[in-house]
């Protein structure tokens, strides 16, 4: 088999990979694969097919990493701004400073915020702040 249906037909399979992803990476990847094939048709030896898809995968993929830090989304947590100050039930406490609480039909890790004092018998908390899946409460 000639290398650049080798080169293709990686590329093909990462493409068919991709959707199930959703990434964007693996057709980046897929796009500097599918030219070095394009350039080991055009009888480029072997080293310079690896170094045209490395490159090219490179800065697709670099520029894929760029494109999304420079279009972050803050509507996609903007849930969590909805969450502070609704109030939680204490459902047990692991130590002074950590409980699972009941929130929205589950149980969550919560933690108490700055100097706020520990109150066993308090049951109904307010939601300070979101850190990660933890829910800071005061």
């Amino acid at each position: 088999m000639e290398a650049y249906w080798i080169w293709w037909l990686v590329a093909l399979v990462l493409v068919i990979a991709e959707m199930s992803s959703g990434t964007f990476y693996l057709i980046a990847v897929a796009f500097g694969l599918a030219v070095a094939g394009i350039v080991a048709y055009m009888g480029v030896s072997w080293s310079g097919q690896a170094a045209v898809a490395a490159a090219l995968c490179s800065a697709s993929v670099a520029g894929i990493y760029r494109w999304n830090k420079q279009h972050v989304r803050p509507h996609e947590n903007a849930n969590f701004a909805n969450d502070i100050g609704q109030t939680v039930r204490v459902v047990s406490w692991s130590d002074e400073r950590h409980a699972r609480v009941s929130y929205r039909g589950a149980e969550w890790d919560a933690e108490l915020a700055g100097e706020t004092a520990t109150d066993a018998a308090r049951q109904a908390w307010r939601i300070k702040e979101i850190v990660g899946t933890r829910l800071i409460i005061e």
